[in-house]
């Protein structure tokens, strides 16, 4: 069980650390928040996540 356990939080901290997880929050919270409107295809989701990124200048360093 406790193998089991620390594989569990490997996973977690990964897709934490790799962003993977915040489509999973978008999606809660969208359903949450918003019933009855139309949840972002993680293509979507992932594309204008994508866009906010490259459109902040000062987050990148050249």
């Amino acid at each position: 069980m406790t193998v089991r356990r620390a594989l569990a939080g490997v996973r977690w901290y990964l897709r934490e650390v790799s962003g993977e997880s915040a489509y999973d929050r978008y999606v809660e919270h969208a359903r949450r928040e918003h019933p009855g409107q139309p949840v972002m295809s993680r293509r979507d989701f992932e594309r204008r996540r994508q866009d906010a990124r490259e459109s902040r200048t000062q987050a990148r360093c050249c």
